[in-house]
């Protein structure tokens, strides 16, 4: 979601292949820059994949151009290159958020490359339960800690109601300031104790 000067992203940590759980804290949020961030949802080679190349080109582009590239372009530069492979997808459903000069951004890509600029965004199977938890509580102007909170509550409801996610969350932001971060265990413990009825392992 999109609030004052940051954006704030959140993610469940269970892989699945099909009915299957391949692994119980698979990471779904990375840095892309210190100014930008991204989740992934979908196959987890192509969304590794897509975040390798991007993070060279953005670093690339810092480099040449000694400034950091701006959040639509990364949007536009993932469009680009998921749409160049359309006849052979990455099956990959992408959150890109970040920060830069013209404020916070938050964009939507699909496996095609179709993208979309939002203010508040949930993707994967769990999507429809955070949808629900996010639409009546969200405001643009939130509080950057209640929207830290609320992407939180909205990843543990959808835990609680879909098989396909589950066992912990990731929180991670961006600050107009301070760039990516990512709540610590010890931060996410109160939350934890406030939605769940049990601590992660």
């Amino acid at each position: 979601m999109v609030v004052k000067d940051a954006v704030v992203v959140a993610t469940d940590t269970r892989v699945t292949a099909g009915f299957f759980v391949a692994h119980r804290r698979g990471k779904k949020v990375f840095p892309l820059a210190k100014h930008a961030a991204i989740t992934i949802a979908g196959r987890v080679a192509d969304a590794q994949s897509l975040i390798d190349l991007l993070k060279a080109n953005i670093n690339y582009y810092q480099i040449i151009r000694e400034t950091p590239m701006p959040i639509n372009a990364i949007a536009r530069l993932t469009s680009s290159i998921m749409f160049g492979s359309r006849y052979f997808p990455y099956y990959a459903q992408l959150i890109l958020a970040g920060v830069d000069d013209q404020g916070p951004h938050l964009f939507n890509l699909d496996p095609f490359g179709s993208v979309t600029e939002e203010k508040l965004i949930a993707t994967g199977s769990g999507s429809p339960v955070a949808y629900g938890v996010l639409e009546p509580n969200y405001r643009e102007d939130l509080d950057f800690k209640l929207a830290l909170e609320l992407a939180f509550q909205a990843v543990s409801a959808a835990i609680r109601r879909d098989a396909g996610s589950g066992d912990s969350v990731d929180v991670a932001y961006v600050l107009k300031d301070k760039g990516y971060g990512e709540l610590s265990l010890d931060e996410k413990t109160p939350l934890y104790r406030k939605y769940f009825t049990y601590l992660p392992t």
